[in-house]
């Protein structure tokens, strides 16, 4: 019961970082080889692994803090290395509780030490309640494929974490045979072109997709619009006001490419801000009779046209799915591998080419089941949580974390174990609790960490009926993850 209750607590509290660790899983890799033997730990060897931390820091030579936690360490055949890591501490007494993490790795040196300890050298960016210290020194040993020793720049967070290394264990399959099952899918990831459209953002250029609308009527004129589908999604009219950001789009003034016929849309805010969501609620701009009608090109510029008596606002309840692909001083992250075959990791950007003269991007389609079992395919774009958007190479876009509890997201069945193969965390494909033609479809996708209680016994599900069997049976727990990812169905 007790390991029970701390895979559930984990779940609840930690699995947007869990998914933020192993979304990035390297081709063909298995999880836990290499705490089969020291072989596997050879300098130039490709492996992953993960474990606990269990750790306890002096202080003075007495006992001051109990460590815990998760972490991630992956190695890639390129040579390239990730680790990330969730330290929770509580002093001894039981008071000043609170959490680290530690991500954006980056890989400096990668070599041997004796026999049987592999080093990994870097930097990486480490987070506590208080702050952030960014390019920390950071060095992990596996030692013999079994434990793991972090040690953190003693100066960093004014020596917060002491000077000793913190430790941890290495975890293991429960049973080889288990973490060897494999399904293999074809057709995982394919190459998906979706036009770009043109607007505003506080003065500035950008461009961005439209996937859904909450109004059919809009659904099917975005649709001739761009000529690429643009589903209609009931289920987004609920979104709450919070989750939502402003789009003014124009019924009159000068002509152009904006949706209307008129000049460009303008939004309220791009990635980076506060503001920024990819879901808006859409205001309509008329310019007045007798007014000097001109290009408006950030909010601040309608709102003042408004207070002018220049232009009238019409808010709507409309809301249209629209992530930002490029805006000004930034973009989605690309890929550097751009061949993509049916073992390409999931992670690390999720778009393959931005072309904004001929307004087109190439994004990556993931391939996953619908809840009758049919093949689905979808993008991402952006995450509520930060270190899931960075480990998909995606937007982060807090404000649509707003949605996670309410009929404006849908479930997504994301496996944490069991059956190797192309989902998220590097196992089977995921699958939805929806599909486009259901007035519960959303691209909000609320994951659900889905962790079969023997690994051993799973097997390869692909509808929303046979999971609530396997979990009725108590073969499987699903728990809600606490992250929504924004992951449009798409047509391929």
């Amino acid at each position: 019961m007790q390991a029970r209750n701390s895979k559930l607590a984990l779940f609840a509290g930690m699995v947007a970082f869990l998914l933020s660790g192993l979304l990035a899983q390297a081709p063909a890799t298995n999880v836990f080889a290499a705490s089969q033997g020291s072989m596997m730990m050879e300098k130039g060897s490709a492996y992953a692994l993960r474990g606990n931390v269990a750790n306890v820091q002096l202080d003075g030579g007495e006992p001051a803090w109990i460590q815990s936690g998760i972490w991630v360490l992956r190695v890639l055949p390129g040579g390239d290395a990730s680790f990330i890591a969730r330290i929770s501490m509580v002093a001894t007494d039981g008071t000043s509780a609170h959490t680290h993490t530690i991500s954006g790795f980056s890989l400096q040196d990668d070599f041997t030490e004796g026999d049987g300890i592999r080093v990994i050298e870097g930097t990486a960016d480490v987070t506590a309640p208080t702050g952030r210290a960014d390019d920390v020194r950071v060095t992990v040993k596996v030692l013999n494929g079994a434990a793991v020793a972090v040690s953190i720049d003693p100066e960093a967070l004014g020596g917060h974490f002491g000077t000793s290394p913190i430790y941890g264990t290495v975890s293991k399959a429960s049973s080889a045979g288990a973490m060897m099952m494999e399904k293999k899918l074809t057709r995982t990831s394919v190459p998906l072109e979706l036009p770009l459209t043109r607007g505003f953002a506080g003065g500035s250029e950008v461009f961005y997709i439209s996937t859904e609308a909450s109004d059919k009527d809009l659904a099917d004129h975005l649709t001739s619009l761009t000529g690429s589908r643009v589903a209609y999604a009931p289920a987004l009219a609920g979104a709450p006001a919070e989750s939502l950001a402003n789009i003014y789009a124009f019924s009159n003034g000068i002509e152009g490419e904006g949706p209307l016929g008129f000049q460009p849309n303008v939004a309220d805010s791009q990635p980076g801000d506060a503001k920024y969501s990819p879901l808006w609620r859409i205001n309509v701009v008329e310019w007045q009779q007798g007014a000097q009608v001109r290009e408006l090109r950030s909010e601040q510029e309608v709102l003042a046209a408004a207070g002018a008596g220049e232009v009238t606002v019409t808010f709507t309840e409309m809301v249209v799915n629209c992530p930002f692909v490029q805006w000004d001083g930034g973009s989605l992250q690309l890929r550097q591998d751009r061949n993509l075959s049916d073992d390409s990791p999931y992670g690390g950007g999720q778009v393959l080419e931005i072309d904004t003269d001929a307004r087109k991007v190439t994004f990556v389609a993931h391939r996953g089941f619908a809840p009758d079992g049919s093949t689905i395919y979808y993008i991402a774009t952006d995450a509520s949580v930060k270190e899931v958007a960075d480990a998909l190479g995606v937007v982060h876009a807090e404000k649509t974390g707003a949605a996670l509890l309410t009929g404006s997201a849908s479930d997504l069945w994301v496996f944490t174990n069991g059956i190797e193969g192309t989902g998220p965390m590097g196992f089977q494909a995921s699958v939805a609790g929806s599909d486009i033609g259901d007035d519960s479809y959303s691209p909000l996708w609320r994951i659900l960490a889905t962790t079969w209680d023997d690994a051993s016994k799973a097997r390869f599900l692909t509808t929303a009926q046979e999971i609530g069997d396997a979990g009725q049976e108590g073969a499987l727990s699903v728990d809600v993850a606490g992250v929504v990812v924004n992951c449009p169905f798409v047509e391929v």
